[in-house]
């Protein structure tokens, strides 16, 4: 029997799925993953494997574990999140038939299950890959007040030698290669006038300025129009200026001493987010001139983008993978949303990309996973690591 048949034929899909189901039933919103991670650290106890705990904040752990290569190839460090969004009106976790229903089972448990399912073939196989590969879990994913401390914490392991490797593969999102993210940020833009607030019967609406932040959404929109008509992506599409909240006023015949808009703005790469920002400021500055305003442009949130090549060794390795596993042609993702990718390449230079077993119900109120497909993305992490890190 060839070293892959033997890897391959320790994919054990209904081991995956009961580690699943026992991830799942645990809830781990974001700041709240402490239950979660002595579970994921226990998995990974059992499959024989050394955990590096490595505390982000007190109760909250992100986990390292390695399967040592003979050195001689390059490391594969597979990585993903046991954090979730809040369970909201999700129903309790079951499995019925092919899907096992729950909050986190798409995004991304069962991921960091396929992962394990690796893993476990990989060793009892008994082959010995040139390169290493690790087993990363963050938290600290989902919410903002959680400020990405998980990805942030391995990023600075990554840079110290903590955890070594020469790419990242993200077990998360559907099975495709999501190689390509666009720069991400929250903007605000604010209209200050120096009068304060007036009786709106003694200033013309001319001189109002929700006038002028009106005149500032609407050429917003025929930005967007440029934007629309310039330079696309072939995998993101067009660059993306959108507006979500407004605020202005305290009452209604009085004009605002301020006002506001706040939306996101998503960006290709070849751009930084400062530049972007002096773009928006550029953008923002005639209309508080014309009324007199003064102008305040903020960001939080940025990301900048990343793009990983087509014809990375990593990548192709997956690409072969995925092909030997399910028999069709893998599709190259571009994506506006960010995820820890953007944050990785740039805070530690390792290129970076996803390949998941599914994202089609990521946050739904009614969240599942099919169990197939994690068996299928476990046998592509499988050949991808035996492929990339090589085998002795």
């Amino acid at each position: 029997m060839s070293d892959q048949d033997r890897v391959l034929d320790g994919i054990d899909k209904s081991w995956i799925a009961r580690q699943t189901e026992a991830l799942v039933e645990i809830p781990s919103v974001t700041m709240d993953e402490t239950e979660v991670c002595r579970l994921y650290e226990a998995q990974l106890t059992d499959l024989g494997l050394q955990v590096d705990v490595r505390e982000v904040t007190p109760g909250r752990n992100n986990l390292y574990a390695r399967i040592p290569g003979g050195g001689e190839g390059p490391a594969l460090i597979l990585n993903g999140h046991l954090d979730t969004i809040p369970i909201g009106k999700c129903p309790p976790c079951r499995w019925e038939g092919d899907r096992i229903y729950g909050r986190g089972t798409t995004d991304m448990k069962g991921g960091m299950a396929a992962m394990l399912g690796t893993a476990k073939a990989l060793l009892a196989s008994g082959v010995c890959l040139k390169g290493d590969v690790w087993l990363t879990a963050v938290v600290g994913h989902e919410e903002p007040e959680a400020e990405k401390d998980g990805p942030l914490a391995l990023i600075a392991d990554l840079n110290e030698g903590r955890v070594t490797g020469d790419r990242i593969l993200i077990v998360e999102g559907r099975d495709a290669l999501w190689v390509m993210s666009m720069g991400s940020m929250v903007f605000t833009i604010t209209l200050t006038s120096d009068k304060g607030g007036t009786h709106t019967q003694y200033v013309p609406f001319a001189d109002n300025p929700i006038r002028h932040l009106g005149d500032l959404i609407c050429r917003i929109q025929a930005f967007q129009e440029e934007l629309d008509a310039g330079a696309v992506h072939p995998l993101a599409g067009a660059e993306r200026m959108d507006v979500g909240i407004v605020r202005g006023g305290d009452y209604f015949n009085r004009t605002p001493p301020s006002c506001a808009l706040t939306g996101t703005r998503r960006w290709m790469p070849g751009k930084t987010a400062p530049e972007v920002l002096a773009d928006i400021e550029a953008l923002a500055r005639p209309f508080a001139e014309a009324g007199g305003l003064d102008l305040k442009v903020e960001m939080v949130h940025e990301r900048e983008p990343f793009e990983t090549a087509v014809d990375d060794p990593a990548v192709v390795a997956t690409v072969e993978a995925h092909r030997e596993v399910t028999g069709d042609e893998a599709e190259y993702v571009g994506m506006r949303i960010v995820g820890d990718a953007n944050l990785y390449v740039h805070g530690s230079g390792i290129p970076t990309f996803y390949y998941g077993p599914s994202n089609e119900t990521a946050h739904a109120d009614v969240e599942w996973v099919s169990v197939d497909r994690l068996e299928s993305a476990a046998r592509v992490y499988a050949l991808t690591a035996m492929s990339y890190c090589g085998v002795s």
